[in-house]
C-alpha cells in the first residue's frame, strides 16, 4: 500500500504481508492436528456399551445355569455347552471375518454401519434368550451372539482408532481396554443384587411368568440397547468419508473435532483442503480374495521356519491361559451356588469333625434331594455367593492392568508369565483340599487372576517379538487359538466333572480308562473300615502282594503302608496292564482301569528317594 503526501512531496509505502493460502493437507495430518481430547472422551463413552455387550454376553450364562437345571434339563455335560456355545460362535466366525470378510464389508459399509448391524442383532438374542423355552433355542441364540462378537462387534476398536493420529495410539489402546473390561465386574455384581432376591424381582406380565434368571438376562441386555441408541448418534469416522470421496463432510468433522478438543472456534482449524486419494472401489468377492490370499500368504509366512517356534510357543500358552481363565470365571459361580446348598441342606448330616473337600460338597455322598425329578425347593442363595465372584472379577481387572503398567521389557514379560502360571498351579490343586470358602476364593482367585495376566502379557509379548506386517495377522490367530481353548476347555471341564470321584485322579493323569482287555492282571482291594478316622471313615487299599486265580508272582516287593497312598512315579505304558482294578460307578457298572504310577505308603518313601538318587548320580 502506498501514500504520498502534496505538502512535502514525500511517498510512504507500507508493505502488508498477506498470508499465503494453507497448503493442502494429507489424511494424517489433519487428524494429528485435531489433537486429542473432549471429542475423543466422549466418543469412547459412547461405544463402551458396545465393548460392554462382548463381555457381558460371554459372561451371564454363568450366573443363571444354577437357575435353569430344570428349565432346560441340565446335566454336567449340557452345563458345559452351554457355557461353550458363545465361544463356539466366535471360533466358527472369527476366522471368516478376519481372514475373507473384514476389509471389503469395512469398505462398503463402514465400521459404524457394522457396529450398528451387529448390536441391533445381538440385542435380539439377548432379548430372545430370556424368553427361551428349550435349551437347545437358548445355545441357538449363544451361538449367534458369539458370532457377532467375532464379527461385526469386533470393530469397536479400530472404529475408535479412526479419529486420532497414530502417537495417542498407546496411550488411548491401554485406557480404552481398562474401561472395556470393567464390564466383566457387572454380571457378577448384578447377580449380587437380583439373583440372591429371588421373590422381589420375579413377575409377571400379561400371565407370562418371567422368574428371577429370565429378568437377570433382560438387564443384562440393557449395555446391548444403549449401545444401539449410541451407535446411531456416532459419526463415520473421517477416512471412511475420504475413502467414498466426501471431502467436504471430512473436513466438516475434523473442524468438529477440533474444535471440542482444543476448546477452539472451528475456524481456527488451519486446513481448508484435504488431499486423499480414493482407494478403486472393487466388488466384494474380488477384495474378499484379494484378502484371503494376503491372509494365506501372512499365515504361510507366519508358521515359516523364521517364527514357527515363537508363534507355536506364544499359542501354547495362549491356550493355556485361556482355559484356566475361562473356565474358572464361568464355573466358579456355579461351583459357589452349590456349596451354598451344601452347606444349607447337607452339612448338617455329616460329623462335625469330619474333614470335608470341595469334591465331597459338589457331590454328596448324602442325598438327601432327588434332583432328577425337579420336585424340589433349594434355598436362598446368599448375596455373598455373588460377591465372591464380583471380588475375583475386580482383582482380576485390576492386577491384569497393573501389571501391563510394569511388565514394559520383554524379560518382565516371560518371568510374569512364569510365576502366574505357578501361581494357578498352586490354585488348582490346592481349591478341592480346604475346607473352608475363604479360602477357596483365595484359590480359585489365584487361577483367574494368574491366567488373566497371563493372557495379557502373551498378547503384549506378541506385539514385542512379532515384525510389524505380521502383527496384526499373529493377533488373529492367538485370538483364535484362545477361543478354542475356551471353548474345549468348559466342555471338557464338564465331562471330568460329570464322572465320580475318580474323576479327579484322571483330571491330572494318575490313572486312565482301559480301552481294551487283553491282558487279565487285576489288583485286588479292599475297603478299610476306621470308625475313629477324623479325615475319612473308608479307605480303599489295593493288596498287590494277595495271590488271586490272576496275579503274577514277583521276586521283589515293595511295602504298602494303609496310612496314606502316594501317586509320583509313573509306570511305563507297557505295565499299565499289570496294575488293572475294577471300580463300580454311581449305576453300579463294572468299570475297568490300570494304575499309571506306582502305589506306595510313606514307609516306602526312603526307598524309592535313594533310588531316585542313585540313578540320578549314575545318569
Amino acid at each position: 500500500m502506498s501514500a504520498d503526501s502534496r505538502e512535502n512531496g514525500s511517498i510512504w509505502i507500507i508493505d502488508e504481508h498477506l498470508k499465503p493460502p494453507n497448503p493442502i493437507a494429507d489424511y494424517d495430518k489433519a487428524i494429528a492436528t485435531t489433537g486429542y481430547g473432549l471429542f475423543n472422551i466422549l466418543l469412547l463413552f459412547a461405544a463402551l456399551p458396545i465393548g460392554w455387550t462382548c463381555i457381558i454376553d460371554t459372561t451371564s450364562t454363568a450366573f443363571i445355569i444354577n437357575s435353569t437345571e430344570c428349565v432346560f434339563e441340565l446335566t454336567t455335560f449340557r452345563k458345559g455347552i452351554a457355557m461353550s456355545s458363545i465361544y463356539i460362535g466366535m471360533i466358527i466366525s472369527g476366522p471368516i471375518w478376519d481372514f475373507i470378510l473384514k476389509d471389503s464389508i469395512i469398505d462398503y459399509l463402514g465400521n459404524k454401519n457394522i457396529m450398528i448391524i451387529g448390536i441391533l442383532l445381538d440385542t435380539l438374542c439377548n432379548i430372545l434368550s430370556a424368553h427361551a423355552t428349550s435349551f437347545s433355542i437358548f445355545i441357538l441364540l449363544k451361538l449367534i451372539s458369539g458370532i457377532l462378537i467375532a464379527g461385526p462387534l469386533s470393530v469397536v476398536m479400530a472404529y475408535l482408532a479412526e479419529f486420532h493420529s497414530p502417537a495417542y495410539e498407546r496411550k488411548f489402546t491401554r485406557w480404552a481396554g481398562l474401561l472395556i473390561v470393567i464390564s466383566n465386574i457387572i454380571p457378577p455384581a448384578v447377580a449380587a443384587i437380583l439373583l440372591s432376591r429371588t421373590c422381589q424381582f420375579s413377575f409377571t406380565i400379561y400371565q407370562h411368568f418371567y422368574p428371577t434368571w429370565r429378568v437377570y438376562l433382560l438387564m443384562c441386555a440393557i449395555p446391548s440397547v444403549l449401545g444401539l441408541l449410541t451407535a446411531c448418534f456416532m459419526p463415520n469416522s473421517p477416512k471412511f468419508l475420504l475413502t467414498h470421496g466426501k471431502n467436504r463432510e471430512a473436513l466438516r468433522l475434523f473442524r468438529i473435532m477440533f474444535s471440542m478438543n482444543n476448546f477452539k472456534s472451528s475456524s481456527e482449524y488451519e486446513i481448508n483442503e484435504l488431499d486423499f486419494q480414493q482407494k478403486i472401489r472393487r466388488k466384494i468377492n474380488i477384495t474378499c480374495k484379494v484378502t484371503l490370499c494376503e491372509s494365506i500368504s501372512n499365515l504361510k509366512l507366519l508358521f515359516s521356519t523364521n517364527y514357527v517356534k515363537t508363534i507355536s510357543v506364544i499359542l501354547l500358552l495362549q491356550f493355556s491361559s485361556m482355559i484356566g481363565f475361562n473356565v474358572m470365571r464361568l464355573w466358579v459361580p456355579s461351583v459357589f451356588v452349590v456349596l451354598n446348598n451344601f452347606r444349607v441342606l447337607l452339612k448338617s448330616y455329616y460329623p462335625t469333625n469330619e474333614y470335608i473337600t470341595m469334591c465331597e460338597m459338589i457331590f454328596p455322598r448324602i442325598k438327601k434331594i432327588n434332583y432328577a425329578s425337579c420336585n424340589y425347593t433349594l434355598p436362598s442363595v446368599e448375596s455373598a455367593v455373588y460377591v465372591n465372584s464380583t471380588i475375583i472379577a475386580t482383582s482380576a481387572v485390576t492386577f491384569s492392568f497393573i501389571f501391563a503398567l510394569l511388565t514394559d521389557a520383554r524379560i518382565k514379560k516371560i518371568c510374569i508369565t512364569f510365576i502366574m502360571f505357578l501361581l494357578s498351579a498352586v490354585g488348582s490343586f490346592g481349591a478341592n483340599w480346604v475346607i473352608h470358602i475363604p479360602y477357596m476364593l483365595v484359590l480359585l482367585g489365584f487361577i483367574i487372576v494368574a491366567c488373566r495376566i497371563t493372557s495379557n502379557c502373551i498378547i503384549a509379548y506378541n506385539a514385542q517379538v512379532m515384525p510389524q506386517f505380521l502383527r496384526i495377522t499373529a493377533f488373529n490367530v492367538i485370538n483364535f487359538i484362545g477361543n478354542c481353548g475356551a471353548a474345549a476347555g468348559n466342555v471338557i471341564f464338564s465331562l471330568v466333572l460329570g464322572l465320580d470321584c475318580v474323576s479327579a485322579f484322571l483330571s491330572i493323569g494318575c490313572i486312565a480308562i482301559v480301552s481294551n482287555h487283553r491282558i487279565q492282571y487285576y489288583l485286588s482291594h479292599d475297603g478299610v473300615f476306621k470308625p475313629d478316622s477324623i479325615t475319612s471313615k473308608l479307605r480303599v487299599i489295593f493288596n498287590d502282594i494277595n495271590l488271586t486265580s490272576t496275579s503274577s508272582l514277583h521276586r521283589h516287593l515293595f511295602a504298602i503302608d494303609i496310612t496314606k497312598i502316594y501317586r509320583q512315579i509313573r509306570i511305563h505304558n507297557d505295565d499299565w496292564d499289570l496294575q488293572r482294578i475294577l471300580w463300580m460307578d454311581e449305576q453300579k457298572a463294572e468299570v475297568p482301569y490300570h494304575l499309571t504310577t506306582v502305589t506306595y505308603g510313606t514307609k516306602a518313601v526312603p526307598f524309592f528317594a535313594v533310588r531316585t538318587l542313585l540313578s540320578t548320580s549314575r545318569g
